[in-house]
Parts: C-alpha cells; sequence; structure tokens
C-alpha cells in the first residue's frame, strides 16, 4: 500500500477541478437555479479556523445542490472597505491598498488549497 500524501492527492483533484472548470456556472433551463452566498471575507488579515468553518458549511451545500441537479451559483467576494482593513493596514504600517491586496493574494490561496468549490 502506498503512503497517503494529502498535499499531493490534494493538488492534483483542484488541479483536474480547475482544467475542467469543474465550478464554473453553466445555465441549463431544465434545472432548477441555486445561490449559495456566505459572508464576504475581511481582507484584514490570514484566514482562521472562523472562515474555514463558515465556508465549508457554505461548500456543502453547494455540492449537494450540484449532485442533487441544480444549476450552482458559489461566488466569493471580499468586504474590503472599512475598518477592519484599515486598521490591518495601520497595525503593520503598510499603505491600506497595499496591505489589503495582499491579505486578499494571500486568503484567496488558502480558500483554494482548501478546494472550496468557489465559481
Amino acid at each position: 500500500m502506498t503512503d497517503y500524501k494529502p498535499q499531493q492527492l490534494d493538488k492534483k483533484w483542484q488541479q483536474q477541478w480547475a482544467a475542467a472548470r469543474a465550478f464554473e456556472v453553466t445555465e441549463d433551463p431544465k434545472r432548477p437555479k441555486y445561490y449559495c452566498l456566505e459572508m464576504f471575507a475581511y481582507p484584514s488579515g490570514h484566514a482562521h479556523v472562523g472562515h474555514v468553518r463558515n465556508y465549508i458549511i457554505g461548500d456543502v451545500m453547494a455540492r449537494t445542490k450540484r449532485l442533487r441537479g441544480f444549476n450552482v451559483l458559489h461566488p466569493f467576494g471580499w468586504d474590503a472597505f472599512g475598518l477592519p482593513a484599515e486598521n490591518a493596514a495601520i497595525k503593520t504600517g503598510t499603505p491600506p491598498e497595499t496591505s489589503t491586496l495582499g491579505n486578499i493574494a494571500h486568503m484567496k490561496g488558502q480558500l483554494q488549497r482548501l478546494g472550496i468549490s468557489y465559481a
């Protein structure tokens, strides 16, 4: 039996999902529609267990609806305007735009590694 290496296995499937555009929306008028939207993330830091808990629940819902034949729109966005992002920039002494864009890139990578089915 070969060793289980989750990072390699996850990467393999995530690459296949990306190549197949598995989570992109394709409209089929014969199928019912389902819209799954969780809270937008504040890009004032990195993803933590609170983010993951929330987004995994939405991901389970979106995947279940896909398996049941729904057209699923599962988008993601950023709540980048406001006090959390501004305070994070002040705390690190980084310009707000630089801080926010850097945190978005980092969190996006974290969420992609989780394999969440965002369109």
